[in-house]
């Protein structure tokens, strides 16, 4: 059996796991923002849009699948081989449509991300948004590229200029988001930091929750990077198995990137929906914080039970989902 066939069969295992594994947060996801929200309007929006994600997801693993069903009838010799180089059969196009559209709304999701975390300042919004229409249009090329592919065409020849453009401008995506939002916090839990040793001058009973604020920002940093270090970390496998022309590489990275997108942007919400469920069993009292020693306006927030961030109460405490707002 050669490595083509054998990488094929292994990506399609491990997507098979990591559809299972995200299958299972998402629904975990629903249940709790049911259960937390009811019918609420922002989060019924927010739960459509994981919903549009798992459809794509779980038509790329079905089409996976199928085809692998498909080259294992073949006998895995000269004619399984001969399959998946085919790059001009529907099935594989289609496997690149969905990638390239799971990629697109995994990004998307991140912009949201920061959009609000930045209380919906349009500038800082620009560069993150001319890379996405980028990534856009470079995915496109690539859709128009394979379905326009010849018969004798392999993998490789489709490693072109389209995929390299759409694949960096993912990467500059994460990277200035991940940067811009640990910036943000950094700032905030400065502030906290700040307010907090003058309140221990004055003999003020806020210090602590002002220290329960500032462990909440601390673990919203944590979820937040390690999403984005899972989601870049797939864009570059990818990038690294076309630039160095791993054939195998190529369609296992391309065939497991759906799925691990979808985990890189249910963890975010499974964690915080855990959050609220411990939150629901100790039933604490809400604690409203103002957040002062920021000069701009826009640096100004508060912090209540409403969270959709997971945080501790202390070193060894349950864990509150709390929310930042900022204003």
């Amino acid at each position: 059996m050669s490595s083509l066939v054998t990488g094929n069969l292994v990506g399609a295992l491990l997507e098979l796991f990591l559809y299972g594994s995200y299958s299972v947060l998402l629904i975990t996801v629903i249940y709790l923002f049911r259960r937390r929200h009811g019918k609420n309007a922002q989060a019924a929006l927010l739960l459509l849009a994981l919903v549009v994600q798992f459809l794509v997801i779980t038509a790329h693993s079905l089409n996976t699948a199928c085809q692998t069903v498909f080259a294992i009838r073949l006998g895995g010799g000269a004619a399984t081989e001969a399959y998946y180089l085919n790059l001009t059969r529907s099935p594989f196009v289609v496997n690149i449509v969905l990638m390239v559209v799971t990629h697109h709304l995994t990004d998307a999701f991140m912009l949201h991300r920061l959009y609000v975390i930045f209380s919906r300042e349009r500038n800082v919004m620009i560069f993150p948004l001319s890379c996405l229409l980028a990534q856009i249009v470079s995915g496109c090329g690539i859709i128009y590229r394979a379905a326009t592919s010849d018969p004798d065409e392999d993998y490789l020849t489709l490693s072109n200029g389209w995929l390299t453009g759409k694949l960096v401008a993912s990467i500059l995506i994460s990277t200035y988001s991940s940067a811009a939002i640990s910036w943000r916090i950094w700032r905030i839990r400065h502030a906290l930091q700040k307010t907090s040793a003058n309140l221990r001058l004055t003999a003020c009973s806020l210090p602590c929750t002002l220290l329960i604020a500032d462990n909440m920002l601390q673990s919203l940093l944590s979820i937040l990077v390690e999403s984005a270090v899972l989601q870049t970390a797939t864009t570059i496998g990818m990038l690294a198995s076309f630039q160095y022309k791993w054939l195998a590489g190529e369609f296992i990275s391309t065939g497991i990137a759906p799925a691990l997108f979808g985990v890189s942007t249910v963890l975010i919400h499974a964690r915080i929906g855990l959050g609220w469920a411990h939150e629901s069993e100790r039933n604490p009292k809400p604690a409203s914080v103002q957040i002062s020693g920021l000069s701009s306006a826009n640096t100004k927030g508060t912090l209540d039970e409403e969270s959709m961030v997971e945080t501790t109460s202390g070193s060894n405490g349950p864990r509150t989902p709390m929310k930042v707002y900022y204003k």
